[in-house]
């Protein structure tokens, strides 16, 4: 596939089938993240269908840890996945109190990761110090830094040879271009996070279909044409999907 939208929620999404006859019209694969062991099974589900376009990743998002976590299922569905995620930290989703159970879950799916050679997705926002900590505690294959916004985590984060993913945000946003442009390019990746919509491109702009205008925007900003920047980030995605550190 020439395209890769290397993070997204298929199971959040209102007509699933649709978008994915989409994305394989315009040969976009996708990596389907989960933010809840029913959204894992669902994921799971789809990536069945079409195993050639839809790579499943099962988890628990920060947001849902509060919920707890059954590690049994979450281990099964993780033997059916090719990875493990959305997982991480995030402060706005925890109370104080709440705080030492999103740690213990987040550390609990990097080992799953880990023990079965998965590769992970993390969701970073607010807490990338934190997450780098506990990550440089595990091994998993490889990791992806979605939507990753640690400016001064840079140096870090490429030292270890972690991916990161950029959005359709990074075609208003200052701080996003400076990280792209500073990460090498061999760790780049895109995504969507849809359905998340953006305000600036409009209400209503979501979904793998603007993976395209990431693509050509990366390439002006790294002074690559075009098909060259589709294929470095065809390249990465995969290398990331093999569990290949950068």
């Amino acid at each position: 596939m020439p395209f890769c939208d290397a993070h997204l929620h298929l199971a959040d999404f209102t007509d699933a089938e649709g978008s994915i006859t989409l994305a394989r019209g315009a040969k976009i694969l996708l990596y389907s993240a989960s933010t809840n062991l029913r959204d894992s099974a669902r994921n799971l589900e789809l990536a069945r269908g079409s195993p050639d376009l839809i790579k499943a990743f099962v988890g628990v998002h920060p947001s849902d840890a509060a919920k707890g976590l059954d590690e049994k299922e979450l281990e099964s569905l993780s033997t059916r996945a090719t990875g493990v995620g959305e997982v991480g930290l995030d402060p706005k989703y925890s109370a104080v109190t709440e705080r030492s159970e999103q740690l213990r879950i987040f550390r609990v799916q990097l080992e799953i990761a880990e023990r079965l050679g998965r590769p992970v997705q993390v969701h970073s926002r607010g807490a990338g110090e934190a997450c780098l900590d506990n990550l440089e505690s595990f091994d998993p294959p490889s990791v992806l830094l979605h939507w990753f916004e640690g400016s001064e985590l840079v140096p870090r984060a490429a030292a270890k040879g972690y991916y990161v993913s950029f959005g359709p945000a990074i075609l208003y946003s200052k701080k996003l271009a400076g990280i792209a442009k500073s990460y090498p390019r061999n760790l780049i990746l895109t995504e969507s996070d849809a359905p998340v919509t953006y305000s600036p491109l409009g209400e209503a702009v979501s979904g793998p279909s603007l993976i395209p205008s990431v693509v050509f925007f990366l390439s002006q900003l790294l002074g690559l044409d075009f098909a060259e920047m589709a294929l470095t980030v065809s390249e990465n995605s995969r290398r990331y999907l093999e569990g290949k550190k950068g």
